[in-house]
């Protein structure tokens, strides 16, 4: 559950952004814009800000070289530019976003576990797929590019969800009708995120990365095909490793709501893929 939930939203406005990369790169501009403008330097366009998603399957992460890219028309090293962005970036964001520095100059900004449940649930608030209908569609993939097994693979993991969802409302694990805001409990009494096996770990990456190829937030090749279908491999080694029927039910119920919430949203996303990029009906069973 979110309690404070408020409070984040207040301050990172969570729910203003579709993709995690949107935020991340909303709050970089504004931030590296006043610092800026408090060393009496010219301010910086927003295509001159870099930003890429981290490598890591165990947390997510955003790695930025901008300090790199700004050393020479500030006349400082690298590592010191980034350190003195960096703090600023921390007295702003406090534990919501956690800032690193590294020898190199580059920051990396690690999105904490309470703004990613946020993040998490809004898919749930609008599970019907509102969520997502405003990412850009102009430009649908043309079905071709895409041979006929991975086509395949992308509608079975669609009908695959909309099978663990019947499932789950079978069990009575979920009502699709009253899912609220306090009906996924996310994180533990600890604030941590209770999605810690590396499959859930690694399937909620793989939504952040195709999230944020979906919505261009930053002028980049944009590569979704792939993301999605990366996508598709860490979901089948989530319903594999991760069961939400059995003991299991019983022994951790609140592991079992968090993780039929991921396979919410895993069906939100690849449905929208499906719909919207590939311009074909979503599969509700094969």
């Amino acid at each position: 559950m979110l309690s404070s939930g408020l409070s984040v939203h207040q301050r990172l406005l969570v729910s203003k952004y579709t993709a995690l990369i949107g935020l991340i790169y909303g709050k970089l501009t504004e931030l590296i814009s006043t610092y800026a403008q408090s060393k009496e330097n010219t301010y910086i366009q927003k295509k001159q800000i870099p930003l890429s998603k981290g490598k890591s399957d165990i947390k997510i992460s955003y790695v930025s070289a901008v300090a790199l890219h700004l050393s020479k028309s500030h006349n400082s090293q690298p590592f010191e530019l980034a350190s003195s962005i960096a703090s600023h970036l921390s007295a702003n964001w406090g534990e919501d976003l956690l800032v690193q520095v590294f020898s190199s100059g580059l920051i990396e900004i690690e999105v904490s576990d309470f703004v990613l449940a946020v993040w998490l649930q809004g898919f749930i608030d609008n599970w019907r797929g509102e969520r997502i209908n405003h990412i850009s569609v102009s430009e649908k993939a043309v079905i071709s590019e895409f041979d006929p097994e991975s086509l395949f693979s992308i509608q079975y993991a669609h009908a695959r969800c909309c099978s663990l969802l019947r499932l789950a409302q079978q069990e009575k694990l979920i009502d699709s009708n009253q899912i609220s805001s306090e009906s996924i409990p996310w994180l533990n009494s600890g604030g941590q995120l209770r999605l810690n096996h590396r499959a859930e770990g690694r399937l909620i990456s793989n939504l952040v990365q195709v999230v944020d190829e979906l919505e261009p937030i930053i002028a980049r090749p944009l590569k979704w095909q792939r993301a999605v279908l990366s996508l598709v491999k860490a979901f089948e080694s989530f319903w594999s490793a991760c069961r939400i029927c059995g003991d299991v039910k019983t022994s951790t119920p609140e592991l079992v709501m968090a993780r039929v919430g991921l396979v919410m949203i895993t069906q939100s996303v690849l449905k929208f893929v499906i719909e919207e990029k590939l311009g074909v009906s979503a599969c509700l069973e094969l």
